[in-house]
């Protein structure tokens, strides 16, 4: 009876945190700003790549195995954090690498538009002008988010 217990307990917190998802609480929104103003990147940007790529789920799990916020994969969060991979769960961790990631792609390629669609498909699909349409569509849709939040802060 305790072990049904505590399985339905588990299962209603994962109900109530999925219900989290898909609006950016306030603690979030600001962790957003101070990390991508750390790192010099818009934080409307920031705020964009985290809302296509997970809804602002910090369990979000994608079918590759991107994990959190900014849904990294292991040895892109190795790159980019030098922290270990199950950190990739934890928001704050994840809002602070998904800023200095874009930062540096943006630093590698010289262009916000490029340096989201190496977020996307990786810098390599970037460098080798062999952009993926499905990442061409992510970008647009970044960028779609993008102004949306901007248009939302007046």
């Amino acid at each position: 009876m305790a072990r049904k217990l505590k399985l339905a307990a588990v299962i209603l917190v994962g109900v109530n945190a999925a219900w989290a998802c898909g609006y950016i609480p306030q603690d979030l929104w600001h962790l957003t700003w101070r990390h991508a103003l750390a790192w010099g990147v818009d934080p409307y940007l920031v705020a964009a790549v985290v809302w296509v790529e997970s809804g602002y789920c910090p369990q979000a799990v994608g079918r590759t195995g991107e994990v959190g916020l900014g849904q990294f994969m292991p040895g892109t969060w190795q790159r980019t954090t030098g922290a270990p991979p199950e950190w990739r769960a934890h928001p704050e961790w994840a809002l602070w690498a998904t800023a200095k990631h874009l930062r540096e792609l943006y630093l590698a390629t010289g262009d916000w538009r490029l340096a989201l669609a190496a977020y996307n498909a990786g810098l390599g699909a970037v460098r080798s002008g062999r952009i993926p349409a499905s990442t061409q569509r992510y970008v647009e849709r970044v960028l779609a988010v993008y102004r949306k939040f901007l248009g939302a802060r007046g």
